[in-house]
């Protein structure tokens, strides 16, 4: 029913099976290309899930997806973080292996093709734990394996860290300068752990931030003090081995160890100005990577490409890059060819990132931080050697810890599943709040269920545009797949006239989510993200919980019309509830980039016998609040700067109802109104279970 392709665990509701590797050169999948985790995506639609005619022959075919690129994935697509245990037509297939890496190999094909240097590891003590048991038990058998056989075991408050209910909240990032600040939000969303991001001038060397905190470590482990006395743990944000142009291992003398796709030598001198630099082979540097670095000694060179025909040579070469100093080089001098990392710098190989694991696990003891956050952890297969290099790095970073961390990253493996606290994919850039990455979310609560892992929809960031609805729609995702996050938090949130109210949406619908107070009917809907709730506190452990309807985006803007008519937008909204008072929002957004221009005499006529007249001009920026009871007129981020005598509100009836909007306008440049008209249920009473 279930397969774990990390955890290395395949079960129905009755029984498991499981593998587990006993050491970090015993490494999930099949020996393949690079010995990567293996994985992909998969065209693989659920039950009632739309496909594609054009897809209907191709089920269960790979498909390439990029939710970065594309800011999400189809809904039919299934996505697999592994491959230790793979869905076969017969059952499951759990697989390990071991490689003798003191055997140089090449990897790769074409332009990906990639030299990978030999190291002393071998299948001497490759070892392997196999099990059965009744499903309930298996984190108890996955325990009994860790502490037997030496494997990873961290704890968290005297707990292990898979049983811990910690893993799974809500947290913050905070990346402002007023620390106090973030003390502050943390206690009033009751969050418990604050991600503070980016603390290091430079990746590679990772020395801290001098701006930020001028005493270095000694600052940041007396704020984490102060957090702590709080109940508030911290943590950071690192690249892993990402290395930066401007680091010490870069620059200004390149790191013999940096790594490499494959090496040549010169065929001819070359003095420091030649831009063509002849080379015996020129397999290597047709994997140009995003900065066409090759290293000479201690010179790194550009090349725009590799010339088609023998003598074989680099064209249109850029002396001293990266501000390393111009050299001449004799023929049969090694010229390196150099990976890359995504962010068009640099990546060490399997020797140098031993120091970037210490490095990593000095500064959590320096500092006391409780969290580190392993983004580009991905970067570490550049090596070549795939799952093991990953294994080792994150093995040796764990055993020079201080004590035991929260630890999450950007990709997981079978050994990295013992040290790692939880993964939290997703990010808000790529579109509005309900629609950036949002198939890809729910698609990794299914991996984090097969895998026995904690659930995280990922990163979310608080605007200053948002109202209570936007708080509230994460919250009502959050407890539909019992589901921390993170969010992301700074000062901008002192201009909101909705804070306070965030800081209480995100305090009772956690603390419900933590008390068990939703029906399993309730959380079904949660699930649907086209489903709106709003939660009020009604006691220390109960609530109302309100179903709403939100129809958003109708536009109301100048046109030409003729002389003496009035410009009428007409629009049908539903309201699904009982008849109720008026509930919108308006907000004037600038056209052409106006800021001066009005809408005025603004007039909503609503199923032909009732009227809401709102004699206030607007300008772009401004926004309107019609809550029920009153209007006000707000600034660009919701605080109320008076209220507009409107008399009675209408009243939206059940069902469909037509709206007639109509206004003048100072001109062609008038600003745009955008409204979002909102209805609200009977309230379901909900209390701590």
């Amino acid at each position: 029913k279930l397969i774990g392709e990390t955890v290395g665990v395949v079960r129905d509701t009755a029984f498991a099976i499981g593998i587990q590797s006993l050491n970090i050169n015993t490494i999930e999948g099949i020996p393949d290309d690079g010995d990567n985790a293996g994985g992909g995506s998969f065209i693989d639609p659920l039950p009632g899930q739309h496909l594609p005619d054009s897809l209907k022959d191709k089920i269960g075919q790979p498909i390439a997806t990029d939710v970065n690129g594309d800011g999400d994935m189809p809904e039919y697509v299934r996505m697999y973080r592994g491959s230790l245990a793979v869905k076969k037509p017969y059952g499951s297939e759990l697989r390990l292996f071991a490689r003798d890496r003191r055997i140089p190999q090449t990897i790769g094909t074409g332009n990906k093709i990639q030299y990978v240097a030999s190291i002393n590891s071998d299948f001497a003590g490759s070892a392997i734990a196999f099990f059965g048991c009744p499903e309930p038990e298996v984190l108890n058998v996955i325990e009994e394996i860790e502490l037997g056989e030496g494997l990873p075991h961290p704890m968290l408050d005297g707990e292990w860290i898979k049983r811990s209910s910690r893993t799974g909240e809500a947290y913050m990032m905070y990346e402002g300068k007023n620390m106090d600040n973030c003390i502050e939000y943390a206690k009033k969303a009751n969050f418990r752990l604050v991600h503070i991001g980016d603390i290091f001038e430079s990746w590679g060397h990772f020395g801290l931030k001098t701006a930020r905190f001028p005493n270095c470590a000694e600052d940041i482990r007396k704020l984490t003090a102060k957090a702590k006395a709080e109940g508030i743990s911290l943590g950071v944000h690192t690249l892993t081995t990402f290395t930066g142009t401007n680091d010490p291992y870069v620059w200004p003398v390149p790191n013999d160890s940096l790594c490499k796709t494959g090496s040549s030598v010169l065929v001819k001198d070359i003095g420091e100005h030649d831009d063509v630099i002849y080379v015996k082979d020129p397999t290597w540097f047709k994997n140009t990577g995003s900065t066409h670095t090759v290293k000479i000694g201690k010179e790194l060179i550009s090349y725009r490409t590799v010339s088609e025909d023998a003598p074989w040579r680099l064209l249109d070469c850029v002396r001293g890059q990266f501000k390393t100093a111009k050299a001449s080089h004799k023929a049969g001098a090694v010229v390196d060819k150099l990976a890359n990392n995504s962010y068009k710098g640099f990546l060490p190989d399997i020797y140098l990132q031993d120091e970037y694991a210490r490095r990593m696990a000095e500064v959590c003891n320096e500092t006391g931080i409780d969290l580190m956050d392993f983004d580009g952890f991905e970067g570490l297969e550049a090596t070549g050697h795939g799952a093991y290099g990953e294994n080792k790095f994150i093995d040796l970073w764990y055993k020079n810890l201080d004590r035991d961390r929260l630890v999450c990253g950007s990709t997981t493996a079978h050994y990295y599943w013992h040290i790692y606290a939880y993964m939290n994919w997703g990010e808000p850039w790529y579109s509005g709040l309900r629609q950036s990455q949002i198939n890809y979310r729910i698609e990794n609560q299914r991996y984090f269920e097969r895998n026995y892992m904690p659930g995280m929809l990922g990163w979310f960031k608080l605007e200053g545009t948002y109202r209570p609805e936007e708080m509230e729609w994460i919250q009502a995702r959050s407890a539909a797949f019992n589901a921390g996050y993170l969010l992301r938090v700074d000062e901008s949130i002192e201009k909101s006239g909705f804070k306070e109210e965030f800081f209480e949406a995100i305090r009772e619908w956690q603390k419900a989510r933590k008390a068990k107070a939703f029906t399993a009917a309730q959380i079904e809907k949660f699930k649907d993200p086209k489903n709106e709730f709003h939660l009020e506190k009604t006691g220390e452990s109960s609530w109302a919980l309100y179903p709403v309807s939100l129809q958003m985006e109708y536009e109301h803007k100048y046109r030409s019309v003729q002389t003496g008519e009035p410009v009428a937008t007409r629009v049908k909204i539903n309201n699904p509830f009982t008849a109720q008072s008026v509930q919108l929002y308006i907000t004037a957004t600038a056209a052409e980039g106006n800021r001066t221009a009005t809408v005025s005499q603004l007039r909503l006529e609503i199923n032909n016998y009732q009227t809401l007249e709102i004699n206030e001009p607007l300008k772009a920026g401004d926004k309107l609040i019609i809550d029920g009871k009153s209007v006000y007129l707000c600034d660009a981020t919701w605080n109320k700067l008076k209220e507009i005598k409107a008399g009675v509100l209408p009243k939206w009836s059940e069902g469909e109802n037509e709206i007639v909007i109509k206004s003048d306008f100072s001109g062609g440049q008038a600003p745009v109104l955008k409204f979002d008209f909102k209805c609200v249920g009977a309230a379901e009473v909900v209390s701590a279970k």
